[in-house]
């Protein structure tokens, strides 16, 4: 007796089906064309040719794409009906979408109480954005909500945050001179736990401050403003969101294939000369890299060109690389063991010091490798010996319990 096989009948062979990442790109190509007529063929082919599906799914629901890739599916839907993974993606983009809702509450509840204490702020990505992008604020999974305000009214908006209700979860170790001093050289956010979920809570958009180095008041004076539910939030203008998504990505060496396809949904949407200006800041920052390295993920993972013509370092070395390590990482379907996470950790490394080379970028992301805070409170040394956490910091490393990540959706 012939093994039956649910794969669908024009899959001949192992050898002609499409591989899961594949098969979750082509997806997400036709989910990021809606209103598009017919499906682009080469993806509807593609999609035909899928013969593990659980394994699309998996890989949706690891990427938090599973809103997405129900979007593309849907314009095929005689695939859509024999792959047998709608119930799945469903059921995640009902839970993603009522913890939405609890974050909307949440987000009105912080912005509100930081507004009546006078304290600006922008909300990065999160709810917002999902509204700009895809037409709905709950159409894309987020885990928390992102705040930004200015460095000299951190400390004043986390005190607002904790009289109504917030609590800060992380950093958790316990205070000292040294380590608050280290701390905020290297990080830029404190993860507070309240009403809606976490929040994180921004002093700046980024842990290196000569990575993307803007200050708080350019931005919220370039600001606009978006309407989420019956509020109005200030956010960043597209120029400067292209930017920030680009740099988020690249700084987190494109772990999550989601934020791409935000990437790729905004460059869609943009005109021209906003993309022009978009442009002209990446070159002021001396990120041309990273411009360069997300318009060829764009292009070779979701064709998805840049209006006007992506820049001429697209092609080059750096960005070849920066493709390898991402779509390496996209693929990966388990957890990985601690030999390949240090692998992974060097080639991220060099991606990201690639994005960047400028010295001042790369001394402090090589100094960042000897801070561990959360090593500080594993092991509570007094301030005076606090430089021997930099040769501990290894052992501790492999000593380091392992388990879930902490959230699921950035």
């Amino acid at each position: 007796m012939q093994p039956t096989s649910n794969a669908p009948p024009n899959v001949r062979g192992k050898e002609f089906a499409t591989a899961p990442l594949d098969g979750l790109l082509a997806g997400l190509r036709l989910g990021l064309r809606p209103g598009a007529g017919e499906p682009a063929a080469d993806d509807a082919a593609a999609l035909a040719r899928v013969a593990d599906w659980p394994a699309v799914a998996a890989l949706a629901v690891r990427h938090g794409l599973f809103t997405l890739l129900l979007s593309g599916l849907r314009t095929c839907p005689d695939l859509l009906a024999a792959s047998g993974v709608a119930p799945i993606l469903k059921e995640h983009r009902d839970r993603a979408a009522h913890r939405g809702l609890r974050q909307l509450d949440g987000l009105a509840r912080a912005a509100g109480c930081l507004a009546d204490a006078g304290i600006p702020c922008l909300v990065l990505k999160g709810l917002p954005l999902a509204r700009r992008l895809y037409g709905h604020p709950l159409a894309k999974a987020s885990s928390d909500v992102d705040l930004l305000v200015a460095a000299r009214t951190f400390d004043a908006a986390e005190r607002v945050l904790a009289d109504r209700g917030w609590r800060r979860v992380e950093p958790s170790f316990r205070e000292t001179p040294a380590r608050v001093r280290w701390y905020g050289r290297f990080e830029s956010t404190h993860v507070l736990a309240g009403p809606g979920g976490p929040l994180d809570l921004h002093r700046r958009l980024f842990p290196n401050p000569h990575y993307l180095d803007v200050p708080f008041d350019r931005l919220h004076a370039e600001s606009v403003p978006a309407q989420v539910g019956a509020a109005t939030y200030r956010v960043m203008n597209d120029e400067w969101t292209l930017v920030y998504l680009a740099c988020h990505g690249a700084r987190h060496y494109w772990e999550a294939l989601r934020w791409l396809c935000d990437v790729a949904a905004l460059l869609a949407s943009m005109e021209p000369d906003r993309l022009g200006r978009a442009a002209a800041r990446f070159h002021a920052a001396g990120l041309d890299a990273v411009f360069a390295s997300t318009a060829r993920l764009c292009r070779e993972a979701l064709h998805v060109e840049v209006p006007g013509g992506a820049p001429p370092a697209a092609d080059g070395a750096g960005a070849a690389f920066a493709a390898h390590v991402a779509r390496r990482v996209w693929a990966r379907r388990r957890p990985p063991g601690r030999l390949a996470v240090l692998a992974d950790w060097s080639r991220k490394r060099l991606a990201g010091l690639l994005h960047k080379p400028a010295a001042r970028h790369v001394l402090h992301e090589l100094a960042s490798v000897g801070i561990g805070f959360r090593d500080w409170s594993r092991l509570d040394l007094p301030d005076r010996l606090f430089f021997l956490y930099v040769p501990l910091r290894p052992l501790l490393w492999l000593t380091r319990p392992t388990g879930p990540p902490r959230r699921t959706f950035r």
